[in-house]
Order: structure tokens, then sequence, then C-alpha cells
């Protein structure tokens, strides 16, 4: 169905102007705000900005059997003589697991992942119900806020959901649903070619405009729920506010399951920060969503009649960026180049990355580890990553067999996948969303091969910073079961405290990958809020202790497991 927009892009004359930037309350009173009222910076309270981790709840996982990495492989004689194919995965007996453990790479003996780590679908119902009646956690889901901020809207509010893909019927059945009270709703997606039981809700719902990403090469990979509360029957706590959230996760498993970290914000319509959000969500209009160019161009209309860069510059407590945003304005994109300045000026980084490959982020943090000893970095990555990494020693001609189909040497990318599957149908299946390069290799080789033809063979990771002197930590997440280890953000910790914290978080919908920077449709921002500062960090402080060192990862990444318990989740934690 072809929903009328409620943006008027590209408007020049001044009050025309307002209306696309606002499409309500009226273009009179509006512009009686722009006349009398300055926008508003800071106010940034526990209040107002809340931080929730989606922090599944699933049973430790007792280890019962595993199957060998590198099984014999077979002979078969064809046409050109005898060669050798790896056995089918289903074919490779099991090897059971004694009382004492499972093998780890390092030589030792290990029992259980931790609770709350390898989750699957089954986990929902305990992993969102309500932190004030779960007895595994006193805080609230993310999915529990999504829900009570879109019940919360009524006639006349606006709601716009922005999310690279959106399977979540539940959220969709709220969005129809407030659309029916007269809701105006925009949602925004990057899934052209796909569609889910919550597309389906979102594009059959009267009142719904559902806008898809159409621009080759880019990825529309924001990630956001603004709402704006224009009914003046709300009460005070609401009534002319905006709420924006911005998150690692889409609304889908990412709501509830994914290991994510999600932001809600409430502020009042005239602050900065709110202008911002609304003024990114009516430049995204079906004139613009095939044009980054004409989006930008109201984006920054928008953003120099109202103000927004003096008011943005005065809060020292909030920055945001919208990628791939160049010039205009303000250019996000180089001030984004500012990270590589946190970390001179950081005296320890703890990273928590789902893909960790931008280059001069990378190489800013390798050449501090190695000319200042007092540096630390501290990482949190995927377990999936490391067995991407992993080569099998494997004899040349080895072949693969797969559902009885025999295949050359596989170029699969992980060791999971490996018995077979080529690199686009693993990723059809999600055995993995990473590349064997995107471990990384030390800097000295990556610096040594520039300019070379050799220089394509080297990358920048997390095994580039390890190689430097960080510490590394895998999470074991469970990566068949498309559960993932998906958060994304850096702590920078200092030794001088900045507006009463003591560093700033760096977190949004990006990766931090080139792409994530310079390519795709992106949120970022830089945070400077002492408890949020102290919730990133304790968050950090949790995972770090439950994930693994490398030597400590089960001798292989096929293993079989059984519930074995439930643990809960800390209140609160030390922050070394």
């Amino acid at each position: 169905m072809k929903q009328k927009s409620y943006v008027h892009a590209g408007a020049c004359a001044f009050l025309l102007l307002l209306a696309s930037c606002h499409p309500a309350p009226s273009v009179a009173s509006l512009k009686s705000e722009m006349a009398n009222s300055s926008l508003l910076s800071g106010g940034w309270t526990e209040a107002s900005y809340e931080v929730l981790f989606s922090n599944p709840v699933c049973s430790r996982q007792k280890f019962l059997s595993y199957r060998p990495r590198n099984p014999e492989p077979l002979t078969l004689t064809g046409s050109t003589g005898d060669f050798k194919i790896s056995p089918e995965r289903s074919k490779v007996p099991e090897i059971a697991v004694g009382p004492e453990g499972i093998p780890t790479l390092g030589g030792g003996l290990r029992q259980h992942i931790p609770g709350n780590i390898f989750c699957d679908a089954t986990d929902f119902a305990a992993s969102s119900q309500r932190g004030r009646d779960n007895p595994y956690r006193d805080t609230d889901s993310p999915i529990n806020r999504i829900q009570d901020w879109i019940e919360s809207t009524q006639a006349s509010d606006e709601l716009f959901i922005a999310s690279f893909s959106l399977s979540m019927k539940s959220v969709a059945t709220w969005t129809c649903e407030a659309a029916g009270r007269g809701v105006k709703v925009k949602v925004f997606i990057h899934e052209p070619d796909s569609s889910s039981g919550a597309i389906d809700v979102l594009s059959q719902c009267p009142g719904v405009e559902l806008l898809q990403f159409k621009s080759k090469g880019r990825l529309a990979h924001l990630k956001s729920l603004m709402i704006a509360y224009n009914n003046p029957a709300h009460d005070a706590n609401l009534r002319d506010k905006v709420r924006v959230s911005f998150q690692s996760g889409n609304i889908s498993s990412g709501t509830w399951g994914h290991h994510e970290n999600w932001n809600f914000v409430t502020q009042d319509r005239l602050h900065w920060f709110s202008q911002d959000h609304m003024f990114l969500r009516d430049a995204i209009n079906a004139e613009t969503v095939s044009n980054l160019g004409k989006l930008y161009q109201q984006l920054d209309a928008c953003r120099e009649a109202k103000g927004v860069e003096t008011a943005r510059s005065q809060d020292s407590f909030m920055k945001n960026y919208f990628i791939p945003k160049s010039g205009g304005v303000y250019d996000d994109r180089k001030e984004l180049d500012g990270m590589v300045q946190e970390v001179q000026k950081a005296s320890e980084v703890w990273i928590a990355a789902h893909h960790l490959t931008e280059p001069e982020l990378i190489t800013a943090l390798a050449l501090k580890l190695k000319s200042d000893p007092t540096f630390k970095v501290k990482m949190l990555v995927d377990s999936e990553l490391f067995w991407a990494n992993s080569q099998v020693p494997i004899d040349q001609g080895l072949a693969w067999q797969v559902d009885d189909k025999v295949y050359g040497q596989s170029g699969s990318l992980t060791s999971s996948c490996q018995w077979g599957i080529l690199e686009t149908k693993a990723k059809d299946v999600r055995c993995s969303l990473f590349s064997r390069g995107e471990f990384g290799d030390p800097l000295e080789v990556i610096l040594a091969a520039k300019g070379t033809k050799d220089a394509n063979k080297f990358s920048y990771g997390p095994g580039t910073l390890q190689a430097a002197g960080a510490e590394l930590r895998f999470v074991e997440n469970n990566h068949l079961g498309k559960m993932l280890f998906h958060n994304k953000f850096m702590i920078f910790k200092s030794n001088a405290e900045d507006q009463g914290a003591p560093g700033a978080v760096f977190t949004g919908a990006g990766n931090l990958s080139k792409a994530g920077f310079d390519k795709n449709f992106e949120n970022y921002y830089l945070v400077r809020v002492p408890h949020v500062y102290a919730s990133f960090r304790q968050q950090f402080t949790r995972l770090f202790e439950k994930a693994s060192m490398e030597k400590d990862l089960p001798l292989t990444w096929d293993v079989r497991t059984v519930d074995d318990g439930y643990e809960a989740y800390a209140p609160t934690l030390a922050q070394p």
C-alpha cells in the first residue's frame, strides 16, 4: 500500500523549510519557537538518559561431546586417480566428554560455558521478563522499554523507527496499533529484497509509512527509535518531549537476545539533541532514500535554520554523528576522526566490538601500546572471530563432501563451515559474519607491506592490537543458533575527569570498521555523562569476567551441550 508522506522535502522558502523540518505542531508555532527560543543543551540526568543492556538470561551449558576439527580424511578413487575428502560433519563420530570436562586449546580441561552467554531462541521468555519479576536480573530488557515507549503514544504523536533489519513481530504489532490510535508512523529499513512476519505486518498496516533504502553499495545501518509527543493530553513528563533511542541492536533478536547495548533518552522538544534527530527523521523520505545528497542537503538546511550546531558545540556531554555525512553545517566524518584524539588522551581503552577493523583507530591504539608501557587496552569479541581465523592443517589436495557432493578445497569463512559450504552459502546460513582477514595481522607486518604487491594480504583487526600488547577475550556466543555478540562500544578512561566523568563512551549503530565510518548510513555517539560511563564500565567488567582467553577455548567449535542451571547477573561489580 502506498503511503502518503508527511514530509515536504527540498523546501526553499522559510515557512516551507520549517514545515519540512517539523511536520507538527503548526508552522506558526514553530516560527514563534524560532523567534523567541534558543535550543537547550545539557540536562543529561539519570531520569533523562537510561542505559539498558540486552543481557539475555540462559542456563549455564555443560559440555557433553564434541567432534574433532581435523577428522581423518577418506580416500576415494576418481577418473583422475585417488583423492582425499573430508567426511561429512554429521558422519564424524562424537567424542563423549567425561566428568573432568572438554580439552581446551591450552591443554587444560573445562566443564561449562558460563550462564547468560550461550543462549538461543528458547530463552526469550526468561530474557524478556521484567526486571522487577526476574529472579536472574534486576533491570528490564530493551524489549520492555520499546514496548513502554510505543504504547505511551497517542493521536498526533509521531513515531519513527530506523533499523538495518526488522524481524521482531511484536514490535511491528505495537507499531501498527499506534498507527491505529492516530500516531504518525514512519519506518526506515535497509532490506529491500527480503521480508519477515514483522515487515508483512507493517506493509499491510494503514497509516504506516514504510521506506526502504535503495542505495547500491551502502547499508542503511541506522538503529534508532524516536517519539515526538505532540498530543497536549500527555502529562508533564511527556508533553512536548522527544524520546530517542540509539543502540547497537536491530529490531530483531537484538532487542533481547544478542549481546547488545541500548540507550534511551528523553529530552525537551527544544533540546538540540531532539531537534537534530527530528531533522534526520524528516530528511529521510520517499524522495531522498535513494539520494543521500538530497537527504543531507535537507538535514543541513534544517540544522542551519534552527542553530543546532551552536547548541551542540556548547554541550560537552554529548556529540552525535550521522555518517557518511561530509561537509555542510558540520562534517560528521571529519569529527569522527577525533576518536584518535580520544585514544591519545586515554590511559586505558576497553573495546566491545562485533567488527573491529578501522585502520586509523587500530593504528593509533597499537602505536600507543608500543610507545607507552602504562597504556592498557582490553577487547571483547565474538568467539566466532577466533574460529574464522583458525586454519585447519590439511593436505593441499584435500576436498570436501557435503550432502554427497564433493567440493574442492573450501573457500568458507570459518571452521564451522569448513565442511564444504562455500563462502556465499556460509553467509546465508550465518555460519559466520566474519572473514579470515578480520582477525588482523601485526602492525609491523601491515606497515612493512604497504606499497608492495603483498599489501592486500594483510589486514587490521583485534589480532593487530593483541600483537601490540592488548588483552583479548572471546564471548562464546551461540552463533550457529543465530545469537551474536553484537555490542559496539569503546570506553576511554582518562587520568583527569572531564565534566565529572573520568572518560567517555563511544557507541552507536555502526561497527568499528572503515565501512561503518566512511560508507554506510550510521548513527554514532560520543558520551561523557558520568552515570552512562559508569554503566558501560560495569557492563564491560561483567562480560570480561565471563569471557574466555584463547587458551581456555574448547578444543573445537563443534560441541554439544546441555542446560545445567541458571546464574543471576551480579547487580553491581567492581570496576578495575
